[in-house]
């Protein structure tokens, strides 16, 4: 109930948050497959003021590169819950992510992952990281790259590449964007049970997006999540 609530609350924002800049974002998705559902709150805090003048809205914050804190809250289907509280730090061309993530499952067992991410600009709107997390470092090193192409007439394509060492795997995304407020997406993957995922984002306002995902699965049936997005 509280979801749908909070849900409620976001479709409502009033139209004295319709501003270009936000320092404040809240995200809610929820995800079914199997009959499997999953819960999400997320809530970001921006140090300086996020604007979205001339950039695809949904990579405002990466293209503007806005440093932030974050606290999220997952609800597994009432069988486990995660709570990750992270950061991420922009200096110049210099790029560093932290989360923490406390999991606990019914019947008593829990666990704290540190996951950790070090990028570089080595041009305007074009990162190449690398990550990793303390359980499993070695086998969870990932190298990363995201590129936002800006074309004429306020469009833009976003490109995303991470290769995983445990297993030699590759996933790979593109959104486009044909107007700073709307994007499709495509991005597939060799991982062990996951092909891909076909997503799409509008906001409807500067406050108000809604989001969309399909998610491919090869040992159960495919996924479906619906994300709503404020701003303020």
């Amino acid at each position: 109930m509280k979801t749908y609530a909070a849900i409620l609350g976001l479709s409502l924002l009033s139209s004295a948050t319709l501003a270009n800049n936000y320092n404040t974002q809240i995200d809610v998705d929820y995800f079914s497959v199997d009959s499997f559902d999953t819960v999400k709150l997320e809530g970001t805090y921006y140090l300086n003021n996020v604007t979205t003048n001339n950039t695809a809205w949904s990579e405002a914050a990466f293209m503007g590169r806005n440093t932030s804190a974050s606290l999220s809250y997952t609800n597994f289907d009432s069988d486990a819950y995660q709570l990750v509280l992270g950061g991420d730090y922009y200096n110049n061309d210099l790029f560093v992510g932290l989360d923490v993530a406390f999991t606990d499952v019914d019947g008593g067992s829990s666990d704290t992952t540190v996951v950790g991410e070090v990028g570089y600009f080595f041009a305007k709107n074009w990162m190449v990281s690398v990550s990793a997390n303390d359980e499993d470092f070695s086998d969870s090193l990932a190298l990363n790259t995201k590129y936002i192409a800006v074309l004429s007439e306020g469009r833009f394509v976003n490109f995303e590449v991470s290769y995983l060492n445990f297993d030699n795997d590759f996933i790979s995304a593109a959104d486009y964007f044909w107007t700073p407020q709307s994007s499709v997406g495509l991005s597939l993957s060799t991982e062990e049970g996951i092909n891909g995922t076909i997503r799409a984002q509008h906001f409807f306002t500067p406050a108000v997006s809604l989001r969309l995902e399909y998610v491919s699965l090869e040992d159960s049936d495919d996924g479906f999540l619906l994300g709503l997005t404020g701003r303020f």
